[in-house]
């Protein structure tokens, strides 16, 4: 249940209650404010302590810009949070549970939406309504401020003349008042409903589709491995990943009998129409595209991965990443073991030449 932060907020909920339980209206803001200033407390300072879950019919805004026919009015919350306020609280939640009773068709037509002075004696029965019929017209107006009720409609009588009552008021509701079944037994409960009805929270975002997960264990080719196991073992990931380029590169230079190094290497070892080393298994049309593209693949792999790790800037890898690039390595290297494998048969065919 809201309530006032302190004495002040207190102070003013108190003084507009009194003033409404003795003339069975709402004060004027101007009112309070004098009996507060009277008081040493300024008006500004009790509403900082108050919310518009407590009070309404006030300009927030600092300094309070007081009109002199504005009128202060508590919600629910505001009188609960009073002393005296307990008949009318309780009427006010006989009224709510009346008013859900009928939607459930308790009391016959169901298209019946009103409570007025004439029909709440027979609803409830005159000898269980207050004897003074005061709480029973103050109950309504509490509901003027809350949204288990549409609307309401009330004519204010003379204070004394309790005939003047009997048909000044009458309550309308709507299929939203179905929130408040079976929660009218205490006022916290009906409070916690009806600040859920005005102020909704923000629906769940749809969840997201689960992410796929696929795990591919792979052993590293041995050359990759022989090069990278311990330094990435020992945590040295980036040390890894260069050495496992590294390895990739003297491989190629090996099987070439070249001195050139990185990128230059590869485009000779691998970029003409009649390579030195056949890492494609593509034949047909698709035979240039491989070709291109692994020529591409060395190049970058130590363009993009192998010099950074060698010359700087020497940034720190992510073990998944750097798995990642061993992979990488490993791919190559085996291209590799297929380019040794027809210089390996072209070897053989030449010496079995005549």
């Amino acid at each position: 249940m809201s309530e006032p932060t302190g004495n002040s907020g207190q102070a003013l909920l108190q003084k507009a209650w009194d003033y409404f339980k003795e003339v069975d209206t709402w004060p004027a803001v101007d009112h309070i404010d004098t009996l507060l200033f009277r008081e040493g407390i300024h008006l500004e300072e009790a509403l900082a302590e108050l919310s518009s879950d407590l009070v309404r019919g006030i300009n927030w805004n600092m300094p309070v810009n007081v009109n002199a026919d504005q009128r202060l009015q508590l919600t629910f919350a505001g009188a609960f949070n009073c002393n005296h306020s307990g008949p009318e609280i309780s009427m006010y939640l006989r009224l709510v549970e009346l008013a859900v009773s009928m939607e459930c068709g308790l009391y016959g037509d169901l298209t019946v939406r009103t409570i007025d002075a004439n029909n709440l004696p027979v609803l409830l029965g005159l000898n269980s309504l207050p004897g003074d019929p005061r709480v029973v017209y103050r109950a309504v107006q509490l509901a003027t401020q809350e949204p288990a009720f549409s609307g309401t409609s009330f004519h204010p009588a003379k204070v004394g003349t309790d005939a003047a009552y009997a048909n000044s008021w009458a309550l309308s509701f709507d299929r939203r008042i179905r929130a408040f079944f079976g929660v009218t037994e205490s006022a916290e409960s009906y409070w916690v409903t009806r600040q859920g009805l005005l102020h909704p929270s923000d629906p769940e975002p749809p969840s997201a589709p689960p992410t796929p997960s696929l795990v591919v264990p792979i052993s590293l080719h041995p050359e990759v491995a022989d090069a990278a196991a311990e330094r990435f073992e020992s945590g040295q990931y980036a040390d890894a990943v260069m050495r496992a380029f590294q390895a990739v590169e003297h491989r190629v230079q090996n099987l070439t009998g070249s001195s050139d190094v990185g990128v230059k290497l590869m485009g000779a070892a691998l970029g003409s129409d009649a390579p030195k080393l056949v890492v494609t298994r593509a034949v047909g049309p698709s035979l240039p595209s491989e070709r291109e593209g692994f020529r591409d693949l060395f190049k970058g792999a130590l363009a993009g991965l192998r010099n950074p790790r060698a010359h700087g800037p020497h940034y720190a890898d992510d073990p998944d990443e750097a798995k990642e690039m061993l992979a990488f390595a490993s791919l190559l290297m085996r291209r590799l073991d297929h380019a040794e494998a027809q210089l390996t048969a072209q070897a053989a065919q030449g010496a079995a030449a005549p």
